[in-house]
């Protein structure tokens, strides 16, 4: 196929095309043909920066390839690095640069087919107000790419596309439905692969579809992990209370019966809740066991 002269992948590749400068692509999406066609006009002799970022579940439905490390270890001279909240989309040459909406896809570069999107790039320079900083903020936020994480995220999206298991009776964004959250960090890292077991199955659905950058160190694991925790309502209200108190199955019954699907019942939903709630905060929270199973919120826990 042969590019049209006006699409925003032509006017990419005229920045780059025969620059002496360094050059960095920017984009949380970046699929293997789209980048092909820009690396190109790439001098071999130039340095490429590439930043993007890899969520299991945009790479499950095809809009980002973590395999871009292959070609990019092909061509050499580069660095790939991952933003977790990359939303801008840049395109460098020097101190030119082309900002607005175009991902690295067929589709975004205008050179899709019938699948083009409406898509804006504004010639300016990196020192233009709003640049600079969001470049300075992405240098401090990257972390290199490395082999390790473009494995596992393909696991981890391959696990989502091909799972058997439901949560759509769910309204709320996430809900854990495992029993095993003292595993959640060793699956994260190292998700397993071929024939797995029920209870396995069920912990590694529960990762993927919390959708959380690959190569998180433990402690941001954690605080991510947290943070989808506390979107939970019952959570959420649980953990703001200024007094100490219990929670029980019957305080919440009427919640966990709406929420709950034909796999998984409102008291196996209740089970899981209270173990992710005291294993990662248990700074704040504890599992007791008296007539019933049940949550403590103590204010002496967090002094």
């Amino acid at each position: 196929m042969t590019a049209d002269s006006g699409t925003q992948g032509s006017r990419i590749r005229a920045l780059f095309e025969n620059t002496e400068d360094d050059v960095s692509i920017i984009a949380p999406f970046i699929k293997i043909d789209a980048l092909r066609s820009l690396l190109k006009v790439i001098p071999s002799e130039t340095h490429l920066r590439c930043v993007t970022r890899w969520l299991p579940e945009e790479v499950a439905i095809g809009v980002s390839d973590p395999e871009i490390l292959d070609l990019l270890e092909e061509r050499g001279n580069f660095i790939l690095t991952l933003v977790d909240r990359l939303h801008a989309k840049l395109y460098i040459a020097g101190d030119r640069c082309l900002v607005g909406s175009s991902n690295v896809t067929l589709a975004g570069l205008g050179e899709g087919g019938d699948s083009n999107n409406i898509e804006i790039l504004v010639d300016t320079t990196i020192d233009a107000p709003g640049v600079a900083e969001t470049l300075e903020e992405i240098s401090n936020t990257e972390r290199p790419a490395t082999r390790a994480i473009a494995q596992i995220t393909r696991r981890l999206a391959d696990s989502l596309s091909a799972s058997a298991l439901s949560t759509a009776t769910i309204e709320i964004s996430w809900f854990p439905i495992s029993r095993r959250p003292q595993d959640a960090y060793l699956f994260y890292t190292q998700p397993p692969s071929g024939y797995t077991k029920a209870a396995d199955r069920i912990l590694l659905d529960d990762l993927v579809k919390a959708n959380l950058q690959p190569g998180l160190e433990e402690g941001e694991f954690r605080s991510e992990i947290r943070s989808l925790l506390q979107t939970i309502p019952i959570a959420e209200s649980f953990l703001n209370t200024t007094e100490d108190t219990t929670l029980t199955f019957a305080d919440t019954h009427s919640y966990f019966k709406e929420i709950a699907g034909d796999q998984f019942s409102a008291n196996e939903l209740w089970l899981a809740f209270v173990e992710w709630m005291a294993h990662f905060f248990n700074d704040q929270v504890m599992r007791q066991e008296i007539t019933e199973i049940a949550l403590r919120r103590a204010q002496i826990l967090i002094q």
